[in-house]
């Protein structure tokens, strides 16, 4: 355990008192790190979804603190916003929902 960090254990579960005041979950990573997922949130600049995302599937600090990829805007396989009525597949499943609906 981290030097002055308030800790407690539930269920098997070790718990650290946040900046917030409220107990959350402290992960232990495979070099021996401790870490909240708000920490790691903070750390990597992304929602903190996702840094529990990234605790709970790995223990391995590589994959843990690897950077959040960006979006990637202008990919070709997205619809166009303007045009998607003009899709091919998009008309026809159009159609069979008004004729569904008739």
């Amino acid at each position: 355990m981290i030097m002055g960090r308030e800790t407690k254990v539930e269920l098997g579960i070790v718990l650290t008192r946040a900046s917030t005041g409220y107990w959350v979950k402290l992960y232990t990573l495979d070099d021996g790190r401790e870490i909240t997922a708000n920490e790691l949130a903070e750390r990597l600049e992304c929602s903190v979804i996702t840094a529990r995302a990234r605790l709970q599937s790995s223990t391995n600090p590589k994959h843990i603190f690897r950077s959040v990829r960006d979006l990637v805007h202008g990919d070709k396989n997205l619809m166009n916003p303007n045009t998607w009525y003009k899709d091919p597949m998009i008309r026809l499943v159009l159609s069979k929902l008004s004729h569904a609906n008739s």
